[in-house]
């Protein structure tokens, strides 16, 4: 083989079924025989409704879980503790929930539950007896599709992810009705996170030809489609922000991301802020310091190059010389909150840059960046 052929795999295994009504294919999916059906949804239950009573209708014997935010380790084993014997395990959604019962099934399948250390439990493997069949009701994580789900630490101080492929639905049902439930401050976050989730993966330092491929032209769709969503949203612009959801989940399992998750994840865990928000508002100068600092390498200064002229096509600058000075301004006015918002205070910029730059995704950044840079991205995001 060439001196620097690269090697990489392909990781897809989730059956998709995408498009508008396809959650009505949920019931079919099922075994004729009633199903012990394990039923998670967030806390109002809105967009899960209709696809709670087609099971309930089907016969299916449904207990539900309600997971009214990210789940923690606490709040995992709790539910484990009154699961019983489940043949399926059906999550309906957002990211936090789907993350709930990917975490549930993984569990279950193997009779365990969280640890405090989560270096200390066993490998998770593929599920036997469980299925696993994921909805989601928001644009923005991607998780019907990830081998992932990140979990609550709060004596860490931190959000861990488990990881293994008994966290891989079996089925995702990316159904873009369900979205269109979400409230516009949902709908901005969440189309955020997808959309830093596409950037990220395209220009991550572990991107692959497969992962380039599902990124590149799902970058400008889903800075489109975001605007459309928020401003004059429609039956196509919410299948094109389902859509980049999903290629962003699909990217990242087969990728990484970068410097801008990582901050979030830490943020997240100590201002207990919701994700998609952070990652929309460490996006913009991410890319900032990303291109800056990318000046060396041509080849990653293109792909950088390249989503900046896409945030440029969507949303026309505002200041000469600042390709994203159009972008920024407009998720000021649709309301995204400053990381002071969040609770972020000034004098933890400099620790929790630290903490970011150590960060499982930043390890998978564009490009190295030292502890300074994740501070100016922090200070600009202030």
């Amino acid at each position: 083989m060439a001196e620097g052929t690269r090697h990489f795999g392909i990781s897809c295994p989730t059956a998709v079924h995408f498009g508008a009504g396809r959650a009505a294919d949920l019931p079919g999916l099922l075994p004729d025989a009633p199903a012990r059906i394990l039923f998670v949804q967030g806390a109002s239950g809105q967009a899960a409704a209709g696809v709670l009573a087609a099971l309930r209708g089907a016969g299916h014997d449904v207990t539900l879980v309600c997971c009214p935010g990210e789940p923690s380790v606490e709040t995992v084993n709790a539910a484990l503790a009154k699961l019983g014997h489940p043949t399926h395990v059906i999550a309906c959604g957002g990211g936090a929930v789907l993350d709930m019962g990917k975490a549930l099934a993984a569990l279950a399948e193997h009779g365990l539950t969280l640890p405090a250390d989560f270096a200390t439990l066993p490998p998770l493997t593929a599920r036997q007896n469980i299925r696993l069949i994921a909805l989601p009701t928001t644009a923005g994580t991607g998780a019907e599709v990830t081998a992932n789900a990140v979990i609550d630490v709060p004596a860490m101080g931190a959000k861990i992810s488990i990881r293994g492929a008994a966290l891989i639905p079996d089925i995702a049902l990316v159904d873009p009705e369900l979205a269109q439930t979400a409230p516009v401050s949902v709908a901005l976050a969440s189309g955020l996170d997808a959309v830093t989730q596409v950037i990220e993966s395209y220009t991550s330092s572990a991107a692959t030809p497969f992962s380039m491929a599902l990124c590149r032209p799902a970058i400008p769709l889903g800075l489109v489609a975001l605007r459309q969503v928020i401003e004059t949203p429609d039956t196509k612009a919410w299948e094109n922000m389902c859509w980049t959801s999903l290629f962003s989940g699909l990217a990242l399992a087969n990728s990484g991301l970068g410097a801008a998750h990582g901050l979030a994840s830490v943020l997240g865990a100590q201002l207990g802020a919701p994700h998609g928000a952070l990652c929309g508002r460490l996006l913009i100068p991410t890319l900032r310091v990303n291109h800056e600092y990318s000046r060396e390498d041509p080849e990653v200064q293109d792909r950088i190059a390249y989503c900046l002229q896409a945030v440029v096509d969507a949303f026309a600058p505002v200041r000469t010389n600042d390709r994203l000075s159009g972008f920024e301004a407009w998720v000021n006015a649709k309301g995204l909150p400053r990381l002071s918002d969040l609770g972020l205070s000034e004098d933890r910029i400099t620790a929790l840059a630290e903490l970011g730059s150590k960060a499982s995704s930043s390890q998978k950044n564009a490009v190295p960046l030292p502890v300074r840079a994740y501070e100016a991205i922090l200070r600009s995001a202030f």
